[in-house]
Parts: structure tokens; C-alpha cells; sequence
């Protein structure tokens, strides 16, 4: 009867380790650092510099481009491979971004001026081996 008992107890352990490991959230991809970013509106092109901080689902950074100056990423959030923030400058209106991580690279859409543009950025250091 004892090692019944003891098969039960093992294999309980073992199914209660495998639930908690499926509870946890599925692992994403680390934002963390710098980017080489292009944004593409009205087949006009302009890169630039991001950096990226994440704590838990907060988002913060910096962006600068030769257009735009640098700026600030405020109200940025970060879920799931999947970031939205404003981006905002003293020269320039404000960017809403939204992008996702896929393949080690960033891509989304912006809207800024009244218009719609899409984004794509590489890590930093792949851009520059």
C-alpha cells in the first residue's frame, strides 16, 4: 500500500509542476536595448535610433531620427511581443507607434501629422556586426 502511496504522491507532484508551468504566461522576447528603426510614410523614408527599457509591461525608451529630433516614449506598454506607445518631441508632433516582435525584428504601424506610416526596426547590434 505504501508504494502506491508513493506513486500517487510522485505523480501528483509532477502533474502539480507541469499545471503551475502552464499557468505561467508564455515567455516573450526581450525589447531591451538599442534599435536602428526606419519609418516609411507616403513612400518617404527616414531612420533613426530607438532604445528600448522594459519593467515588467511598462515600456520606456528614447527615439531620434534626423526629422525629428530626439524624444521620449511615454505611456509605453509591453505584452506578448507587442508594444504601443507615443513617442514625443519638442519639434515635432507627437508618433503613436504600435509594433510587434517577430523573427528578432520589430515592425508595426505609426500615425503622426494626420497620417498613417508602418515601421520596421533591427537590434542595433545586428545592423552593425
Amino acid at each position: 500500500m505504501s508504494g502506491i502511496i508513493k506513486t500517487i504522491g510522485i505523480s501528483g507532484a509532477v502533474l502539480c509542476c507541469a499545471l503551475v508551468t502552464l499557468a505561467q504566461p508564455a515567455a516573450t522576447g526581450s525589447i531591451e536595448g538599442e534599435w536602428i528603426v526606419t519609418f516609411t510614410v507616403q513612400g518617404q523614408t527616414v531612420s533613426g535610433q530607438m532604445a528600448f527599457h522594459a519593467d515588467g509591461d511598462k515600456l520606456s525608451g528614447t527615439v531620434e531620427t534626423v526629422h525629428t529630433g530626439r524624444g521620449t516614449l511615454q505611456g509605453g506598454a509591453w505584452s506578448h511581443n507587442k508594444l504601443t506607445g507615443i513617442c514625443v518631441f519638442d519639434k515635432h508632433e507627437a508618433i503613436a507607434l504600435a509594433g510587434e516582435l517577430r523573427d528578432g525584428k520589430l515592425a508595426g504601424t505609426f500615425r503622426t501629422e494626420g497620417m498613417d506610416g508602418k515601421w520596421e526596426a533591427v537590434r542595433a547590434s545586428a545592423a552593425n556586426p
